[in-house]
C-alpha cells in the first residue's frame, strides 16, 4: 500500500469519506454521551468534530485538484462534476461550521449548555445529509457500472448492479468505523472512563457484524463487474482485494468477538480486564492495517487514477487463496460437512433466541434475567461458526446466489439487523435488573421481537436457497 498518496484523486479518496462516514460515528457516539450524560465522550466528541471539521481543507482542495483531472475523460461530464463540487462546497462550509461551534463551544465555557449542544446536534445532522448526497454524486464520476446498460443477451446473465452499489456503502464503515471506534477506544483507555469503554467495544461489536455482509456484497460485485466482463476491469486484481478482503474479515471477527466477551464478562464483576481490553486494541491495530491494504486494491480495480508505474498489479485470474478455496468447496465431498456444520450452527443460534426472547416476552418470568444471560455466549459462538461454514459455502457457487436466488438478499440483510440486535441484550442496564417475577420492558420486548423475526427470517431464506 502506497502510505503517502500518489496523486490527487489518491489523497481525495483517502480523505473524502471521513467528513463524511467518520461524522456518523462521531454522531452516534455524541447522541450516547448526551443520552447518558458521559462528560468524556461528549468532550471527545467535541474534539473530533473539530477534528472532522479541519479535514475540509485537505478534501477541498483534493477535489478541486481531481476535477481538473476528471474534466479531461470524456466519460465524465461536466454536469456531475460540477453538481458534486457545489452539494460539496454545501456540505463542507456546514462541517466546518459544526466543527467551529463545538471546539468555540467547549473553549469557551469548558461545559457547553444543553441548548449548545442541541444545536450542535442540529448542524451535524444537516451536515450528515448534504453529505450523503455528495458521496452519491462522487460515485457517478468515476463508477460508470452503476449506470451500465445491458443488451437482452447480455441481461439474462448480468448480475444486478444493485450489489455493487451497496458494496460500496457498506465498505466504509468498517473501515472509516474502525478508525472512529479505534480513537474513542484509545481515548477510553487513557481516560479509564468505562462507558467510552462500554461504547467502543459495542462499536467493534457490530462493525464485526457489518463485515459480513460488506464481504458477501463484494463476492457479488465480482460477478457484476465482470459477467459479462468490462473494459478495464481485471478478474486477477478483484482475486487479489477478495484475498486481502478474507483476511479481513477473520480480523473483524477476532476483535469482534474479543470485544464482545469482554462485554458480557463485565456485567458480572463489573469491571473490565485490562489483559483483555489491550488484547482487543491489538486485534483492532491489527484489524486496521489489513483493512488499509483491502481497501487500497480495492481501489485499484475501478480506480485507474490512483495506480502509479511502480505498481506490479496481478495478471492470473487463477491465482490466490480466493478462488483455490472456490475450486475446493465445488467438490462435493467438501460442500457437504460445511453445511452440515452450518445447519448444525443455525439450531444452536435459534435456540438461544428463543431462550432469551421467551424470557423477556414473559413466558418465564420466575428466571430472572442474568439466568438467560448466560446463555448468550452458545449463540455468540454459533454466528461464528456460521459466518465461516457460510463464507465457505458460498465460495462454491456465488454467481447462483446472487443471480438466480431471491431469498439469499434477504438472508443477508436478517443476518446483520437480528446480530446487531442482540447486543441490545448485554447493553441494557435495565434488562440486567429484571429479577424473577418482573416484566421486562416495552422497548425490549420489541427488540426481543425484531431479534425473533430476523433470526426466523435467515433461517427461512437460508432453507429455500436451494429450491427458488
Amino acid at each position: 500500500m502506497h502510505l503517502i498518496p500518489q496523486s490527487w484523486p489518491h489523497l481525495h479518496i483517502l480523505v473524502s469519506v471521513f467528513p463524511s462516514v467518520g461524522l456518523i460515528f462521531v454522531l452516534g457516539f455524541y447522541m450516547a454521551a448526551l443520552a447518558t450524560k458521559n462528560e468524556v465522550i461528549k468532550r471527545s466528541c467535541l474534539i473530533l468534530f473539530g477534528i472532522l471539521a479541519l479535514l475540509a481543507i485537505p478534501t477541498y482542495l483534493s477535489g478541486v485538484r481531481s476535477m481538473d483531472l476528471f474534466s479531461q475523460d470524456p466519460k465524465v461530464t461536466q454536469s456531475v462534476l460540477n453538481a458534486h463540487y457545489y452539494w460539496g462546497l454545501g456540505a463542507l462550509a456546514i462541517l466546518v461550521i459544526t466543527g467551529g461551534y463545538a471546539v468555540v463551544e467547549l473553549w469557551r465555557v469548558g461545559k457547553p449548555s444543553d441548548q449548545a449542544l442541541s444545536i450542535l446536534l442540529g448542524l451535524a445532522g444537516l451536515t450528515l445529509a448534504l453529505m450523503i448526497v455528495v458521496d452519491e454524486l462522487g460515485w457517478e464520476i468515476n463508477h460508470h457500472e452503476l449506470q451500465r446498460v445491458y443488451t437482452p443477451a447480455e441481461a439474462a446473465t448480468a448480475t444486478p448492479q444493485a450489489w455493487s452499489h451497496v458494496h460500496m456503502i457498506l465498505n466504509h464503515f468498517p473501515t472509516v468505523g474502525w478508525v472512529m471506534a479505534l480513537t474513542f477506544y484509545v481515548i477510553a483507555l487513557v481516560a479509564n472512563n468505562d462507558g467510552l469503554k462500554r461504547a467502543s467495544l459495542a462499536v467493534f461489536v457490530v462493525l464485526a457484524i457489518v463485515g459480513v455482509p460488506t464481504y458477501v456484497t463484494g463476492a457479488a460485485a465480482m460477478w457484476a463487474l465482470t459477467v459479462p466482463p468490462m473494459p478495464g476491469i481485471s478478474k486477477a486484481v478483484i482475486n487479489a482485494h477478495r484475498d486481502m478482503a478474507l483476511w479481513t474479515l477473520f480480523g473483524l471477527g477476532f476483535t469482534g468477538v474479543a470485544a464482545w466477551i469482554e462485554i458480557w464478562r463485565y456485567r458480572y464483576i463489573s469491571r473490565f480486564s485490562n489483559t483483555s481490553l489491550y488484547l482487543v486494541l491489538a486485534f483492532a491495530i491489527i484489524t486496521l492495517g489489513i483493512m488499509a491494504e483491502t481497501g487500497h486494491r480495492g481501489g485499484q480495480i475501478n480506480h485507474p487514477e490512483i495506480r502509479v508505474a511502480t505498481d506490479v498489479l496481478p495478471t492470473d485470474p487463477t491465482a490466490g487463496i480466493s478462488p483455490a478455496l472456490e475450486l475446493l468447496i465445488n467438490n462435493v465431498i467438501w460442500f457437504v460437512p460445511w453445511q452440515t456444520v452450518h445447519f448444525f450452527g443455525f439450531t444452536m443460534i435459534f435456540a438461544t433466541v428463543m431462550f432469551v426472547v421467551l424470557r423477556i416476552l414473559g413466558f418465564w418470568k420466575a428466571v430472572p434475567f442474568a439466568a438467560v444471560h448466560r446463555l448468550l455466549p452458545i449463540g455468540v459462538i454459533a454466528v461464528v461458526m456460521n459466518v465461516f461454514t457460510g463464507m465457505l459455502m458460498m465460495l462454491a457457487d456465488t454467481y447462483r446466489y446472487v443471480v438466480n436466488d431471491y431469498t439469499f438478499a434477504p438472508k443477508i440483510a436478517f443476518i446483520p439487523i437480528g446480530a446487531t440486535a442482540v447486543l441490545y441484550f448485554s447493553m441494557s442496564d435495565r434488562l440486567w435488573k429484571l429479577k424473577g417475577g418482573e416484566d421486562a420492558p416495552l422497548f425490549a420486548k420489541a427488540v426481543a421481537i425484531l431479534v425473533f423475526v430476523c433470526w426466523a427470517g435467515v433461517i427461512a431464506c437460508g432453507r429455500l436457497l436451494p429450491y427458488l
